[in-house]
């Protein structure tokens, strides 16, 4: 299986659904996936889909096995509280694709609005424009 931003944002969403179904129809389409091509896509998977790392292991074994092998590298950090600087200093060393990072700082920008606004700053006064430095841009 290839998938690109599109695909993880729908995979994501699986995972996000109450209904525990969703989540396992996600991880068997990533049983197709050859995971050193998408380094990226799987942590952006772990951060935002809520799903411990024990589900990962369970469900899709491979996605399991690359998650593990970047984590292991951070020693310092639990595996289900990894911080958002810890992912991405995961993905930059593990050269994850722009798309993935880009749809990682999205889905940052979209948590950060809502802890914004649980705070009382009304997410339309405010605007986030991520640019990496390729050119590409991200916008919440």
């Amino acid at each position: 299986m290839i998938f690109d931003k599109e695909e993880t944002k729908n995979l994501l969403k699986m995972f996000q659904s109450k209904d525990e179904e969703n989540s396992i129809l996600a991880f068997k389409a990533l049983s197709n996936v050859e995971t050193t091509s998408y380094k990226g896509e799987l942590i952006v998977l772990y951060k935002f889909g809520n799903k411990k790392l024990d589900f990962w292991k369970e469900q899709c074994p491979s996605c399991y096995k690359e998650l593990k092998t970047m984590f292991d590298a951070y020693k310092n950090h639990e595996y289900s509280d990894l911080s958002t600087g810890t992912c991405l200093s995961i993905m930059t060393n593990n050269i994850a694709s722009n798309q993935s990072i880009e749809l990682f700082m999205e889905m940052f920008s979209v948590n950060m609005m809502g802890f914004l606004g649980q705070m009382g700053y009304p997410a339309e006064k405010f605007e986030i424009n991520i640019k990496l430095k390729n050119g590409q841009s991200a916008n919440s």
